[in-house]
């Protein structure tokens, strides 16, 4: 078994570490240049600094950070500490497996097989890089997409900032637009756009119903206004794939389901594994 330590303590490490095949990889640390977290522990694996990281000469360092510029400024500064062992990126592995588009084509065989009625929706659209997945695999059925399409909204972070959900800020993902979203699709004349704010853009759709929901708004208020849309709506067998559900980035989302649960009841709930921390909601 090799040893490995993970270089960053933050959303992204977290998420690698339960990623790891303990049956090869043993997990010595967590290594962060935040002097803050030294000492502490997350699953009972202590966070240290990298200079100790370096000491501990473990098999493999895992980056676990985002970006290319992180990721190579990381592992000049370890080779500088005298490391000269193997690296992996949480980077290339995001770039070559995608967990969260591999459970929507699952989703999509298992939604056709059941033949679960209803239309199918996206709610934070941002480039289509999931709205385009969706017009694929759907290829006969609606398309609604919700979107402001000029990024979040000063009333959605408003509630961010007061309930320290966040760092947003009004106007964040608004290099999109709905022409450019658009043209990605295959069978653009099943997109129906519906571009503001949420749930105000829903009026009008009280009697349609669904059978697949991509709820990827981030922000805490939109995701709990999609909850209580769409969920009541979900034809029975139907799914909502909810982003950032186990995100320390936007915690917000978490919140938003528990506050649903409380109010309505507890849903049929998945953790996904993936880095974005993805929940699937299965409505019976």
């Amino acid at each position: 078994m090799k040893t490995t330590i993970i270089l960053g303590a933050g959303p992204f490490g977290r998420a690698c570490a339960n990623l790891l095949n303990d049956k090869h990889l043993h997990l010595l640390a967590f290594a962060d240049n935040n002097p803050s977290l030294h000492g502490t522990f997350i699953r009972h694996i202590p966070v240290i600094s990298v200079e100790h990281a370096v000491r501990q000469t473990p098999d493999i360092f895992l980056i676990g950070v985002m970006g290319s510029d992180r990721t190579q400024e990381l592992k000049e500064q370890v080779h500088t500490l005298g490391f000269r062992g193997t690296f992996m990126t949480v980077e290339e592995l995001y770039q070559t497996y995608d967990i969260r588009s591999a459970t929507l084509y699952r989703i999509a065989e298992r939604l056709h097989r059941q033949q679960v009625d209803g239309a199918v929706a996206e709610l934070g659209v941002y480039k289509g890089d999931t709205a385009w997945k969706l017009n694929l695999l759907f290829p006969d059925r609606k398309l609604y997409l919700f979107d402001t399409f000029s990024g979040f909204d000063k009333r959605d972070v408003e509630k961010e900032k007061n309930e320290q959900f966040s760092r947003a800020e009004a106007g964040d993902f608004a290099d999109t637009s709905e022409f450019a979203v658009r043209k990605r699709l295959l069978f653009p004349h099943q997109a129906i756009f519906r571009k503001g704010f949420f749930p105000e853009t829903a009026e009008g759709l009280e009697e349609e119903t669904y059978a697949l929901v991509s709820l990827d708004a981030d922000l805490y208020a939109p995701i709990l206004a999609g909850l209580e849309y769409f969920y009541p709506r979900l034809n029975h067998g139907g799914m909502i794939l909810l982003h950032d559900y186990n995100n320390q980035r936007f915690s917000g989302a978490k919140h938003a389901v528990e506050d649903y649960e409380k109010k309505y009841g507890v849903l049929a709930l998945v953790p996904l594994c993936d880095l974005h921390g993805t929940a699937v909601i299965v409505h019976p």
